[in-house]
Formats: structure tokens, sequence, C-alpha cells
């Protein structure tokens, strides 16, 4: 897979990060138009506020006049800065910048979205691209792949309230929160592997109570961002605790995943179907898997842009890149033979 992010990895002990007040002092106003923001060699782009969402940034970023690195620089903005989004584009390279304003401020510019640890969006016109960028068709994004969804069938567990997400359990306050655009590298193929320990008896009730049973897809994220977080290492082997500490789960893609579903055992790419059901690529929602069978999965997090065809995705990469968070081309992940799928006990 071709990922054009720089790779920026968590230290293996993990440092609390500052969350850190927005940036105060910035450069002033910069009441400019867009056809003025290009440099020689630059093209400009038109504009609108067509979107009411924002970036937070994770890092110091430039803010450019044109949505390329090459063109000229406003400004360096601070991390964890606030950044209303006005618009969308993908560039020549097929890279996502946003045209915005820091918040506070009126002054406004090109951002690359990889800089962002939180993408907020909030379609309101031409569902947020800039003027002249058509957004795809979504039964172009399924193709020929497109299938008739079914609902899931029917289990004795559907009359049971779903686990919610409960910040006081379901997120570990030693870790730091998760932040930056993980590249990752080229998974190998996740074979099976025999199961480890599943239950502990301390854990036995709680395991009986909460595993295998509804969730919602907030605690599916929530789950999956610890183990990020906490950037446990890969391994087909070993198994590691969920941050409830009620169940450990074993160290692979497909661990992570059924982790993060909170199943009863970890499952493997060959049978993590059998609890859950096919898609289309236009219906995927957070906490759905992108699984390639015998091989690979990833758990799709959120859309990362507003025509639907790239996404951010969480994984458990391979035992050198342990855990990662990046952003993948639909037609990427078609072209390497991933096809969507939704737990079947997913709850919205």
């Amino acid at each position: 897979m071709t990922r054009e992010v720089s790779r920026r990895r968590w230290a293996r002990r993990a440092v609390p990060l500052a969350v850190g007040a927005l940036l105060a002092g910035v450069v002033p106003s910069l009441a400019l138009q867009s056809s003025a923001y290009a440099d020689p060699g630059c093209g400009s782009q038109p504009v609108a506020n067509n979107d009411d969402g924002y970036i937070v940034l994770g890092e110091a970023a430039p803010l450019h006049k044109a949505p390329y690195n090459a063109c000229g620089v406003f400004q360096t903005v601070a991390a964890n800065t606030k950044i209303w989004t006005w618009c969308t584009i993908e560039n020549d390279y097929g890279n996502t910048w946003i045209w915005g304003r820091i918040d506070g401020t009126q002054t406004q510019g090109w951002m690359y979205i990889e800089h962002a640890k939180e993408v907020q969006e909030v379609p309101t016109v031409d569902d947020g691209w800039c003027p002249g960028e058509a957004p795809a068709d979504p039964a172009a994004i399924d193709g020929t792949d497109r299938i008739v969804e079914q609902a899931p069938p029917v289990d004795a567990d559907d009359a049971l309230p779903p686990t919610v997400f409960d910040p006081a359990t379901d997120v570990d306050a030693t870790v730091p929160p998760v932040g930056g655009a993980e590249k990752g590298t080229e998974p190998a193929a996740d074979y099976v592997a025999p199961e480890g320990v599943e239950d502990v008896p301390a854990a036995a009730a709680l395991a009986s109570s909460m595993y295998g049973k509804p969730i919602k897809r907030d605690k599916v994220i929530a789950r999956a961002k610890n183990w990020y977080s906490r950037n446990v290492q890969y391994s087909q082997t070993s198994y590691t605790w969920d941050v409830n500490h009620g169940k450990t789960f074993r160290q692979d893609c497909s661990g992570f995943v059924s982790m993060s579903w909170g199943l009863t055992s970890s499952r493997t790419t060959r049978n993590l179907d059998g609890v859950s059901h096919r898609i289309n690529w236009s219906s995927l929602k957070k906490g759905d898997m992108v699984l390639r069978s015998g091989h690979h999965v990833q758990l799709f997090e959120k859309w990362a842009n507003s025509a639907h065809t790239r996404f951010w995705l969480y994984e458990e990469g391979n035992p050198s890149s342990d855990m990662n968070h990046f952003k993948l081309y639909v037609s990427t992940a078609k072209a390497n033979g991933y096809k969507p799928w939704r737990y079947n006990k997913i709850r919205d």
C-alpha cells in the first residue's frame, strides 16, 4: 500500500502529552483573497465557507499560501491550535488539504490535514468541498462489489442493552491521549496463532457479563484507542489486557479487532467473518472492520474526506510497526483485496 504521511511512533515508555492552550498572540490578520495567495508556480484555488467543522493540530505545522508543501508559508502554527475548516480539496498528489481560519483570529490559509490529531467534519454546503471539487458517487466507490446489504442474524443478546462508552472505565488515565498520524508499514500475513489465556479467575464474573454482548460504536473506538495509546507491541503468540483488565487478547491484527469489539476470545482473520456481515464501502461507520480474509484486518475509525473515498483506520500492524493510525484510500484497500464488514452486535 502507498501511504503518503510521515511516520511518527509512540515511545515504548509512554510520557503524558500536554494538552496545551490554543496559540496566543498569533501573527496579525492577513485579510487576503485566495487569488493573492499563490507564489509563482503555485496555482491558486478558489475557496468558500462550505463546512462548519474544524481540525486540531497534533504538532506545530506551517500554514501555506497554496495546497502544496513547496508553496509559500504564512506562519508556523502551534500544536493544539484549532483551525476552523472552510472547505477541503485533494491536490494533484492525492493529499487532503483544508482551507481554514485559525481560531480566535482572521488568519486564513491552507493546512495539510496530516498535521491534525482531531478532525471534525460538519458539512453544510457542497458537502464541504471547495469550489470546483466534485464529491464522488457512492455507487462508484462500491463499484462491482456492491452488495445487497442485509441485517445481521437475530441473536438472543439483541434484547439486552448495549455496553455503552463510560469514560470512567474505558479510558486509562496513565497513558497519553491519541495524537498524530501513523504511517505504518505493509502488514505481514496474519497467521492463525494458538489461543492463549482468555480469562483470569479474578475477572471471570466481569468477563461473563461484559464480553460477547452488544456494544456501542463509541465504546469500540475507545477500546481501540487504548491499545494505540499504549502502543501495544505486535505478537501472534503474546496476549495483553484490554483497558478493563477483564480479558487478555492476542496482540496481532485480529486480536486487536476482537479486543475492540469485546469478543469472548481472540478470533483470526479466517473466522472474524463468523461474527460479522458484509456491507458496502459507502456504508462504513466507526467500529466496522476492513478485512482481507486470511491475511490482515483493520478497524475503520471515520471518513477522512467528505466524498467518503478515504478513511482513517487503526490497526495492529506487524512486528516492526506495532499499533498504527493512518488514512487510506478506498481504492487502495479494494485493490489489495480488502472488503468491509460489520460486527453483528455493534450498535449506533
